[in-house]
């Protein structure tokens, strides 16, 4: 796996990655066959739920959640059936939960609250489906809430202020939307063990462009404070810095990009389809979703 040994850019960020594949992955639009490539320059990364510092009680449920779930192969029947409940959204064939998966969670007369801060526009991890705002994160923390006697309550927010919002909460809460483990986000809260892996892709005409370096000069849009947002920023200066397995450091440079925030992907897509941008650096799963 490649990670980031250093970063020519000071910002507090939440990242965002979706599981492994190295070449095309999906999918043609009917109006500007986009495409979405992993590059060999993408990075791998780690997802964990972020804990507030010293809730040692809270770290331990969700943990032990975790754990089981990976070990008992809960964790993929969930992904597989929220990507699936996610494709059903966007006109898909009926999602069906596997016998004896739980999808719903009854907190009885629970008056306790954990406090789960997410953005719901990145499916399977949380997206809305009706009212409610529903996926792989949100059925974890559920478990979470159980077990510990409590009620989850789910807000809603900016991505980018999800980590601030779970340092500065004084009771029980946790940052979950598919957030990458970093030394950056270490500093400021607390991670459990990792659930998911995943990596970045450029969204694209075609799939014109197949790596970081491809993206030099060109209009690049990323949600705000996302890996994404974190990688081109870089790369469009400095670089930034990944490690191979050999210990050998590799700088990534995109000189000349330009770089677009969005608080949602969909609002990068609309541009990207209009020509306002020319790719989108951003998850697989998600991307995959995204362009069916």
């Amino acid at each position: 796996m490649k990670k980031i040994t250093k970063i020519s850019i000071s910002v507090l960020l939440i990242a965002t990655v979706v599981g492994a594949c190295f070449a095309l992955v999906a999918c043609n639009d009917d109006s500007s066959n986009l495409v979405a490539v992993a590059a060999t320059d993408l990075l791998q990364e780690d997802f964990g739920i972020a804990v507030t510092k010293g809730n040692t009680s809270l770290m331990s449920a969700v943990n032990q959640v975790v754990d089981e779930w990976l070990a008992n192969g809960k964790m993929n029947q969930y992904m597989d059936y929220y990507t699936a409940l996610a494709n059903e959204e966007n006109g898909g064939e009926a999602a069906v939960a596997p016998d004896g998966l739980q999808t719903s969670w009854d907190f009885g007369s629970a008056s306790e609250v954990v406090t789960m801060y997410t953005e719901s526009g990145f499916a399977p991890y949380e997206f809305v489906k009706g009212t409610s705002v529903v996926g792989l994160d949100v059925a974890i923390m559920s478990q979470v809430a159980l077990n510990t006697g409590k009620k989850l309550e789910v807000k809603d927010v900016m991505f980018d202020v999800i980590a601030t919002n779970v340092a500065q909460a004084s009771g029980d809460a946790v940052g979950a939307a598919g957030i990458t483990i970093n030394d950056e986000r270490k500093q400021v809260v607390d991670f459990s063990h990792v659930y998911s892996s995943s990596t970045l892709v450029v969204v694209s005409k075609d799939g014109q462009f197949k790596s970081v370096k491809d993206l030099a000069g060109k209009s690049v849009g990323v949600q705000e404070g996302t890996s994404g947002d974190l990688i081109i920023s870089a790369a469009k200066g400095a670089g930034y810095v990944y490690e191979n397995e050999d210990g050998s450091e590799v700088v990534v440079k995109a000189e000349g990009a330009t770089v677009k925030q969005y608080k949602q992907y969909a609002l990068a897509l609309q541009d990207l389809k209009n020509g306002r941008i020319d790719a989108i650096l951003m998850d697989k799963l998600p991307a995959e979703l995204m362009l069916k």
